[in-house]
């Protein structure tokens, strides 16, 4: 995914955020980004990955995804998927979307 300048790319992790339907018929996805630096203070707009979370999505380390960070991606540059969201996972990643958008 692109770095914050925008020029330069480094290959990172990412949770998809569009709705499936959208994902089918359009070439560019929604995508939060997921850093491995966990020393900063979580906000109401990130979630800890841990545990068994970590193995279970994929990643190799515990990791933050960052839904006040959207962007959208085209769907050429996702390289491979690496797993799944756990159901409690997606309502926890949902709540954080709610509050980063203010709905």
């Amino acid at each position: 995914m692109p770095s914050t300048e925008l020029q330069q790319f480094k290959i990172r992790p990412a949770i998809v955020v569009s709705a499936n339907f959208l994902n089918q018929i359009l070439a560019d996805v929604m995508v939060v980004p997921c850093t491995s630096n966990t020393n900063r203070p979580l906000t109401q707009t990130q979630y800890l990955i841990t545990g068994d979370e970590v193995e279970s999505i994929g990643i190799r380390v515990d990791s933050v995804i960052r839904c006040e960070s959207i962007f959208t991606l085209n769907q050429s540059m996702i390289l491979r998927k690496l797993g799944c969201l756990k159901p409690e996972m997606s309502i926890q990643i949902d709540q954080c979307l709610l509050c980063a958008l203010q709905l």
